[in-house]
C-alpha cells in the first residue's frame, strides 16, 4: 500500500480528537474502513472542513502512517444535503453509518460494497428514508453474509413451510416441526406478505424501491424481524437504533 493514498471516501464518523483536530472513520473505495486524522479541521480558515462533512462522499488524499491515516485533501463530490436538512433523513444516516461502522472490518477493501454504500446514502437521500434504511439493512446483510434464511427452514432444511415463523436466534423461518421441537425459543410469526417483501429487497433494482406497495403490517414485521436480526448478528444493539426508533 502506498503512503500517499487518492481514493473515494463516504465520511461515517467523526469526533473531537483535540481542540482543533478529528479523527474521522472512512469507508474508502480502495482500502475499506479505516480511521484517519484531519488536522486544524476546526479552525474557521481550514481548506478541509468542507471535504469532510458527516454522511459526504468525497475525493481525498491520506498520507499512511504506521498507526493513523491522516487526510492531506479533501474535496466534496456529494453533501447529500437532505441528510442534514431533514431530522428523520439524519436519524436514518446515522444509524446506517453505525451499521456500517459495526458490521464492517478494518483495512479490506471492497469496491462493490462501497458502491453499495454510496447507493443507501443516496437512497436516504431521496427516497421515503424508512423504507431505504430498511432496504440497506438486508441488502448489507445479504452482501456480507448474514442475510436470513428465508427459502427452507434454518434447522432442517424443509422447504416447505406451513406459515413463516423466524427465529432471530438461528437466523432465518423454522418449519412447524422445528417450530415444536424448540418450545422455549423467541419466534416472531410474520406474514406471507412480509416474507415475500423481505425476497423482493434482497434483489430488486435499488432504485425502484419506490415502487412497492407495502402493508403497515407488514412494514411493522419487517421492521420488527430485521431489528432482532441485526441484535443477534451484533450482539448489541446500536445506540443510533434508539433515537431512530423515538422519532414519529
Amino acid at each position: 500500500m502506498p503512503e500517499i493514498l487518492k481514493t473515494n471516501a463516504i465520511v461515517l464518523r467523526a469526533r473531537s480528537y483535540s481542540e482543533a483536530d478529528q479523527l474521522l472513520t472512512l469507508y474508502t473505495e480502495k482500502a475499506g474502513k479505516l480511521t484517519a486524522i484531519v488536522k486544524g479541521v476546526k479552525k474557521p480558515k481550514s481548506k478541509l472542513r468542507g471535504g469532510v462533512q458527516v454522511f459526504s462522499h468525497t475525493n481525498v488524499d491520506l498520507f499512511l502512517g504506521k498507526n493513523l491515516a491522516t487526510v492531506t485533501q479533501a474535496e466534496t463530490i456529494n453533501t447529500f444535503a437532505p441528510l442534514r436538512e431533514d431530522l428523520l433523513r439524519m436519524g436514518c444516516g446515522a444509524y446506517l453509518a453505525e451499521l456500517i461502522d459495526s458490521l464492517v472490518p478494518e483495512g479490506e477493501s471492497d469496491t462493490k460494497l462501497f458502491s453499495l454504500v454510496l447507493m443507501g446514502f443516496y437512497l436516504l437521500s431521496v427516497e421515503e428514508p424508512r423504507l431505504a434504511t430498511k432496504v440497506m439493512e438486508i441488502r448489507l446483510l445479504r452482501e456480507l453474509g448474514y442475510q436470513p434464511q428465508l427459502e427452507s427452514c434454518v434447522n432442517c432444511g424443509q422447504t416447505k413451510l406451513a406459515g413463516y415463523y423466524f427465529s432471530s436466534e438461528l437466523g432465518g423461518l423454522l418449519c412447524v416441526q422445528c417450530l415444536r421441537d424448540k418450545p422455549g425459543m423467541a419466534i416472531v410469526k410474520i406474514s406471507g406478505e412480509t416474507c415475500v417483501i423481505l425476497k423482493q429487497l434482497m434483489s430488486m433494482e435499488l432504485t425502484k424501491i419506490n415502487r412497492l406497495r407495502i402493508s403497515a403490517n407488514a412494514k411493522r414485521e419487517l421492521a420488527e424481524i430485521l431489528d432482532l436480526h441485526i441484535t443477534n448478528c451484533l450482539g448489541k444493539k446500536l445506540k443510533s437504533k434508539d433515537f431512530l426508533d423515538n422519532l414519529a
